[in-house]
Order: C-alpha cells, then structure tokens, then sequence
C-alpha cells in the first residue's frame, strides 16, 4: 500500500514539474520575424577562451568558419579591430558573399592607435572589393579615451589615404555633444540601444497612443540626429538586446525577448528605410568580466556557435528545458524512495506531502544550479558554481531531513534547540562535527546565518556605484577598484529555497493539529530557533532569561536590519536613473548628471529578489519578537540594592 501511495505522489509531482518546466518554455510566434538576413551584424570572433584582454586570438581558419556560419543570416559584418588576425574578415569574407565594415580600435595609447590607422588603410586599399565602409574607432569618446580634436586627427589621416566611405561611431548622444566632428566624415554612425540608456526601455511598454514606446524611442533618436545632421547619411551602427542577465528598469533580457527585439527592429527599419547593424554575431564569453552576464548575451549565436533561434521560428525561452526535467524530476524521485525505504512508518498524508517538499526542492535547486552553470564564462565563475551547488546541496539536505524528521516525528530534542543565534552556535561548537549530518536543525541554522550573509552581500554589491576607488595596501602598492552594480545579476534563484520553500514549510507546520494555543505557534515556528518549523512536541525552545531584552538578540537585530535596509536601498537605486536633461531636481551627480527616482517596482527581478531578503529576515524578526516578550531575570533581593 505505501509503494502505491508513493508512485501515485510521484505521479502527481511529475505532472507538476512538467507543467512548471514545459508552460515558460512553449514555442513563441513573433509576429514579423522572417527568413529575410539582416544588413550587417557586428562580427567579433572570440571563442570561449579567447580575449583581447589576454592577447588568446582566433585563428583565420577559425574566423573563416564562422563567417560560413553566417552566409544566408546577413548580408555584411562589422569589424572592431584591423589586428588580431581580423585581416582574414576582408580578406575571406568575400567567398561567402559577405561585405564588411571594417574598423579601427582606438585607445587612449598613440602608439596602438597609429598601428590600427595604418592596418586600416591598408587592409581598405587591398580589399576594396570587400571592405565597404570604414570606421574609424568605436565609443571612444563615450569611454573618454580621446578628446573630439585627437580623434579627428585620426579620421583626417585614414580619409585622405582610402576611398571607401568614412565615418566614426558613437552613441547618439555623444555626436550631439560633438557635433563638429560630422564635418570630418562621410556619414554618421550611431547606437541606439535601447537596454542601455540612461533610461532603458522595456519591450511591454506603451505609449499613451498604444504605440510601443521602443519603437517610438528609436524613431525619434533618429530623426532628432538626423535634423541635427541634414546634409549627412545616419546609419545605426549598432543596436540589439540581450538573451541573458539581469533587468534594467523594465527591460527584461532573454531569447523571446531578443527576438522580438530584432523583430520590432527590422520592421521599424523597413518603413523608415534604415541603414543598420545588429549587436552582434556570437556571444562573447569575455565581455563578462567587464558588463557581468549581460555583456556576454547579445550574439545570434552562442559562443559554441549555435543557433539561439532561426530566422522566422518560433522561439523558446529555455531550449534545455526537456533535459532539466529529467534531471529535476529523477532528483526528487530519488529523495521520495529514500524517504519510503528509510522511514517506514510514513503513510498517506505523511509521504505526499514529502513528495512535494522534495520534487519542489530539486527543481529549485537544478533550476538554481543550470542558470549559475550556463552563466560560468571563465575559471573564478567555474569556482563559485562549485561553491553554490555544494552550499544549496547541503541546505536542501537539512531542510528535507528536518522534513522527514517532523513528520515521523524523530526531531531532535526541543530543548536542545538553538533559540537565538547564540545559543545555535554555542551548540553547535560543542557538537561532535561526525553528528552535525544527523543534527539536521543545528545544520540548517549554521547554513541559513551563511546564506544570510551572502543576501546582505549581494544587496549591497548591486545597490552601490563606485568607480575609481583605491584600496592602499602600503604606501607603493594598491589596488584601484570599480563597482557597478548595473553588471551584477539578481541571484535570485540561489535564494529561492532558504526563503519561500523554507518559509513554506515553515507555515504549514503551524497548521498542526496538537493541544497547544495556535497564536504562540506562529512566532516559535517563524523563529530561528525552529528554524525547521514547529515539530508537534509539547515543549517550546528553551531561551535563557537575561537582565536585557535586546543584548541577547543583537545578531538577529543586526541581520534583520541589514536585509530589510539593503533590500530597501536595492529597489531605490533599480528605479533611480540619471539624466542629462538640463532640468531640475534630483540628486546631482559629480558628472552633471540628476538622479531621479522614475521608474520605482519596474524591475520585477529587484523586486523579486527584495522580497527573497525579506522572507530570509522573518526568523530573525520572530526570534526578536519572541525573545522581547520572555520575563526579564528576577532582580537581586532588596538587601542587595536599595539598602545599600
């Protein structure tokens, strides 16, 4: 009877976890895209392992082979650097009917910037069959590498010396700032990116008319740079949008959402009769290090050069989803039938329930584990998911033997229960360490106040801006830093089961049917102390009395009001964003710019994530409470104070 009690739970929670796996992940029709190529694509040919910042270059072969990949999706590619075996981009692209746009990288170093000026002018004499378009450098003023004159310098000598067109590219904003620099070139080009403006731009929102208010933003930053530059041809140089990484206000990355990016895109372009390139051919591993996930995101292809989706296909947000399933729901069978073999007093009720509990579990954790996995660009990232799986798999261990525990009732003695932090950790240093695995509350108490500290860390690395800042370690050595939390994504998965499954357990347990009053059950099941939920014993977590109701709660004050501040602090700075209007009010930033606060609770990922660092403070905030409401020590007898 119970193996047919347990495969009918297992039954039920595999149709769950279909149904949690396969309802996101339905093929997505979007209206417009089409089998058409796109013009050009920006064409930067590093494989995983490869960098410009550690000088590991493609080989021509390897650039070849992705051309190839590229026959029939574009027309032409667009080159950043003349160096770096990119000769081979010109000089091959032709066999596959490509043209090319082919740039300069300019820095802030003369010597590397004349060896670019010249390659270029090289490479356009030699291949004029291929190379179309000349740029010379990409972004530098936005990156303050050059001023406007220094760079016109540079445009000045590749013009005189090629007879292709010339121009510069920048985003839009800076050709405004500079505009004497359109009289050096033969057209304008521009970025428009939409997810990285000062104010990004979600792909749901709308105008007060229903028109998309992305498309509306790129048609009127074309035509305001247009009427600024009558007598000059605009091409956008690069726009796109990102399949990965963390929201910015409304703008939400992911493969559905970058496609039908590309989607509004072209048919924008098709009707105002643009001239464009799209960010970019392959994702580039990288560019994480500097822009965090995101930055790694933008490609058609991803880095092992597959296709993210085809040219006029419907299009799926996980397309893996099949395969963590399968993962998902084996790991949580596996822990059901542990669970039947090994506690064989659970019956009906008791093993649904822990069926739940455990499916719930391994897909939070396989699902917390594939999104830190497919976002591991380099070694230190390998290390931390290492780190995470192995923190998250012995959480999930305590959690689900403290489950099983409380349901065939062989939790530990109330008594020895941790009621505050200290009491925790006191017992937990005079626990044998060989028992710690069969002590499944002290264990999920000392893993809890560790993962509470990585939520405090998180919320505080992705609220804050510093660049430039200087740690000295001596008087000759120190390190310059530079935080921005805009490149640091929302882990919010890795927090999922601490919060709400642990939150959940949590509140059923309250639900027992026993003789005890239900109102002092929720804050002693809320508490630290159960940190596994109420047990169903008669005896509540012994708290030592002390002369202070707030000395021996300092940690828990301390937690709670880092999480619930930070979290606060998080949500402020993802609605803040900072504009170069010229008007008034806001926060004045050191470079001119207003912070104002405009687009507070867009961005659902902070939000989401707050809520997490909330949920992980109810047990401190239940302790605290608990521990307020407990009698103070008995004061010494008269004798000892008020007659002396």
């Amino acid at each position: 009877m119970r193996a047919l009690v347990a495969l009918l739970a297992f039954a039920g929670v595999t149709a769950l976890n279909f149904l949690w796996w396969s309802l996101p992940n339905r093929p997505v029709e979007i209206a417009g895209w089409t089998t058409a190529p796109l013009q050009s694509v920006s064409f930067a040919p590093y494989r995983p392992g490869q960098s410009p910042l550690t000088r590991t270059f493609p080989t021509p072969d390897q650039i070849d082979d992705d051309l190839h990949r590229l026959q029939g999706k574009v027309r032409a590619v667009r080159t950043y650097s003349t160096g770096e075996n990119l000769e081979a981009v010109p000089q091959r692209a032709g066999k596959y009917g490509l043209k090319v746009w082919h740039g300069a990288w300019l820095n802030d170093n003369e010597k590397e910037n004349l060896e670019q000026v010249n390659l270029l002018i090289d490479h356009a004499n030699k291949y004029k069959d291929t190379i179309e378009r000349v740029i010379v450098g990409n972004e530098v003023l936005l990156r303050k590498d050059l001023t406007a004159n220094e760079l016109r310098r540079y445009i000045r000598q590749v013009k005189q010396r090629v007879t292709q067109p010339v121009t510069y590219a920048d985003v839009w904003e800076f050709w405004l700032r500079n505009p004497s620099l359109a009289d050096e070139v033969d057209f304008i080009t521009i970025h428009i990116l939409p997810y990285w403006e000062d104010e990004p731009i979600g792909l749901d929102r709308r105008e007060p008319d229903g028109t998309p208010s992305i498309e509306k933003h790129i048609v009127d930053i074309y035509k305001k740079v247009q009427a600024r530059f009558p007598d000059k041809k605009i091409v956008i140089g690069e726009t796109g949008w990102p399949s990965d990484g963390r929201m910015r206000s409304d703008a939400r990355p992911g493969r559905v959402e970058q496609v039908r990016y590309f989607s509004t895109f072209r048919t924008i372009a098709e009707r105002e009769k643009f001239d464009y390139n799209v960010v970019e051919a392959f994702d580039q591993y990288w560019k994480a290090r500097q822009e965090g996930t995101v930055g790694a995101a933008w490609g058609l292809l991803d880095a092992q050069r597959q296709d993210k989706f085809e040219l006029g296909k419907p299009v799926v947000a996980e397309p893996h989803w099949r395969m963590l399933f399968t993962l998902s729901t084996l790991a949580g069978g596996l822990v059901l039938m542990g669970f039947v073999s090994l506690r064989r007093q659970a019956r009906g009720k008791t093993i649904a329930v822990f069926a739940v509990f455990a499916q719930v579990v391994a897909t939070c954790y396989i699902q917390a584990t594939w999104i830190d996995l497919t976002r591991t660009f380099y070694f230190e990232k390998m290390v931390g998911v290492v780190f995470w799986a192995l923190l998250l798999g012995l959480f999930s261990y305590a959690l689900l033997r403290g489950i099983a525990d409380s349901l065939t009732g062989k939790m530990a003695d109330p008594s020895l229960y941790g009621a505050r932090i200290r009491e925790a950790l006191h017992a937990w240093r005079e626990l044998p360490r060989y028992r710690i695995v069969q002590r499944a509350d002290l264990m999920a108490q000392l893993l809890y106040l560790v993962l509470t500290l990585l939520c405090i860390f998180y919320l505080v690395f992705i609220s804050i801006d510093w660049y430039d800042g200087v740690i000295r370690l001596s008087e000759t050595w120190y390190r310059q830093i530079a935080i921005d939390g805009r490149y640091r994504d929302f882990p919010i998965w890795s927090f999922v089961i601490p919060a709400i499954v642990l939150m959940a357990w949590k509140t059923l347990t309250i639900l027992r049917s026993d003789p005890i009053s239900r109102a002092d059950r929720w804050a002693k099941a809320l508490s630290f102390g159960r940190l596994l939920g109420y047990d169903g014993s008669r005896g509540f977590v012994r708290m030592d009395r002390s002369f202070s109701r707030v000395r021996p709660v300092l940690p828990e004050i301390v937690l709670a009001f880092l999480l619930i501040f930070w979290a606060a602090v998080m949500v402020v700075t993802e609605g803040a964003i900072k504009l170069y209007d010229g008007g008034s009010g806001g926060f004045v930033a050191a470079d001119g710019g207003r912070w104002v606060i405009r687009t507070l609770f867009w961005n659902t990922q902070a939000g989401w994530f707050a809520a997490l660092a909330v949920l992980m403070a109810v047990p401190y905030l239940a302790t605290i409470y608990i521990s307020i409401r407990e009698p103070l020590a008995e004061p010494p007898p008269d004798s000892y104070t008020s007659k002396w």
